[in-house]
Protein backbone atom coordinates (compact mmCIF):
# COMPACT_ATOMS: atom_id res chain seq x y z
CA UNK A 1 0.00 0.00 0.00
CA UNK A 2 1.45 3.37 -0.96
CA UNK A 3 1.81 6.24 1.49
CA UNK A 4 -1.05 8.21 -0.10
CA UNK A 5 -3.37 5.19 0.20
CA UNK A 6 -2.37 4.77 3.85
CA UNK A 7 -3.10 8.44 4.54
CA UNK A 8 -6.45 8.21 2.72
CA UNK A 9 -7.37 5.07 4.68
CA UNK A 10 -6.49 6.79 7.94
CA UNK A 11 -8.45 9.94 7.08
CA UNK A 12 -11.54 8.22 5.67
CA UNK A 13 -13.27 7.77 9.06
CA UNK A 14 -12.62 11.43 9.90
CA UNK A 15 -14.01 12.58 6.54
CA UNK A 16 -17.11 10.42 7.06
CA UNK A 17 -17.64 11.88 10.49
CA UNK A 18 -17.40 15.35 9.00
CA UNK A 19 -20.00 14.46 6.41
CA UNK A 20 -22.26 13.09 9.12
CA UNK A 21 -21.88 16.20 11.23
CA UNK A 22 -22.76 18.53 8.39
CA UNK A 23 -26.02 20.15 9.46
CA UNK A 24 -26.14 18.15 12.68
CA UNK A 25 -26.63 19.81 16.02
CA UNK A 26 -23.68 18.59 18.02
CA UNK A 27 -22.76 21.35 20.44
CA UNK A 28 -19.92 21.95 22.85
CA UNK A 29 -20.58 24.16 25.87
CA UNK A 30 -17.79 26.49 26.96
CA UNK A 31 -17.59 29.04 29.74
CA UNK A 32 -15.01 31.02 27.77
CA UNK A 33 -17.14 33.67 26.05
CA UNK A 34 -14.45 34.50 23.46
CA UNK A 35 -14.30 30.87 22.25
CA UNK A 36 -18.05 30.62 21.68
CA UNK A 37 -19.54 30.86 18.21
CA UNK A 38 -23.08 31.29 19.53
CA UNK A 39 -24.36 32.99 22.69
CA UNK A 40 -27.46 31.33 24.12
CA UNK A 41 -30.06 32.79 26.46
CA UNK A 42 -32.18 30.12 28.13
CA UNK A 43 -35.75 31.32 28.45
CA UNK A 44 -38.42 29.90 30.72
CA UNK A 45 -41.12 30.73 28.18
CA UNK A 46 -41.60 28.84 24.92
CA UNK A 47 -43.27 31.82 23.24
CA UNK A 48 -40.15 33.92 23.83
CA UNK A 49 -37.77 31.40 22.20
CA UNK A 50 -36.16 31.43 18.76
CA UNK A 51 -35.79 27.67 18.94
CA UNK A 52 -37.22 24.88 21.09
CA UNK A 53 -34.44 22.41 21.87
CA UNK A 54 -34.57 18.80 22.93
CA UNK A 55 -31.31 17.51 24.45
CA UNK A 56 -30.72 14.03 23.10
CA UNK A 57 -28.47 11.52 24.84
CA UNK A 58 -27.55 9.99 21.47
CA UNK A 59 -25.33 11.69 18.88
CA UNK A 60 -27.12 9.81 16.09
CA UNK A 61 -30.34 11.69 16.88
CA UNK A 62 -28.73 15.11 16.37
CA UNK A 63 -29.20 15.27 12.61
CA UNK A 64 -30.01 18.32 10.53
CA UNK A 65 -30.96 21.66 12.05
CA UNK A 66 -34.21 20.68 13.76
CA UNK A 67 -33.64 21.69 17.37
CA UNK A 68 -32.42 18.31 18.57
CA UNK A 69 -29.04 18.91 20.17
CA UNK A 70 -26.40 16.53 21.42
CA UNK A 71 -24.04 18.07 23.98
CA UNK A 72 -20.56 16.63 23.52
CA UNK A 73 -17.72 16.75 26.02
CA UNK A 74 -15.19 16.90 23.17
CA UNK A 75 -14.79 20.16 21.29
CA UNK A 76 -13.46 18.35 18.21
CA UNK A 77 -16.80 16.56 17.72
CA UNK A 78 -18.99 19.65 17.67
CA UNK A 79 -20.64 21.73 14.97
CA UNK A 80 -21.02 24.76 17.22
CA UNK A 81 -19.34 26.02 20.34
CA UNK A 82 -21.93 27.68 22.55
CA UNK A 83 -21.99 29.61 25.78
CA UNK A 84 -24.79 30.84 27.98
CA UNK A 85 -25.46 34.48 28.69
CA UNK A 86 -27.67 35.83 31.45
CA UNK A 87 -28.50 38.92 29.42
CA UNK A 88 -31.18 38.33 26.80
CA UNK A 89 -30.10 41.29 24.66
CA UNK A 90 -26.56 39.85 24.27
CA UNK A 91 -27.77 36.47 23.03
CA UNK A 92 -27.62 35.29 19.44
CA UNK A 93 -30.40 32.81 20.20
CA UNK A 94 -33.13 32.52 22.81
CA UNK A 95 -33.58 28.83 23.61
CA UNK A 96 -36.35 26.98 25.37
CA UNK A 97 -35.44 23.43 26.45
CA UNK A 98 -38.15 20.80 26.26
CA UNK A 99 -38.35 17.22 27.51
CA UNK A 100 -40.57 16.28 24.53
CA UNK A 101 -38.63 15.49 21.34
CA UNK A 102 -41.72 16.22 19.24
CA UNK A 103 -41.78 19.87 20.40
CA UNK A 104 -38.28 20.59 19.11
CA UNK A 105 -37.95 23.00 16.22
CA UNK A 106 -37.48 26.53 15.04
CA UNK A 107 -39.95 29.26 15.99
CA UNK A 108 -37.94 32.11 14.48
CA UNK A 109 -36.79 30.55 11.21
CA UNK A 110 -34.86 33.74 10.30
CA UNK A 111 -32.29 32.76 12.93
CA UNK A 112 -31.93 29.16 11.78
CA UNK A 113 -28.74 30.05 9.86
CA UNK A 114 -26.97 30.69 13.17
CA UNK A 115 -26.79 26.96 13.88
CA UNK A 116 -25.87 25.87 10.33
Amino acid sequence: MTISKKIFSALLPVMCLGAFKSGAQVVFLTEKKKEAQVKIFQTQYKLEADVVVFKTPFIDNAVENKGIWFFTKHEGECNKIITYTKEKQLADLKVYFTSDKNEAGWINKKKKYIMN
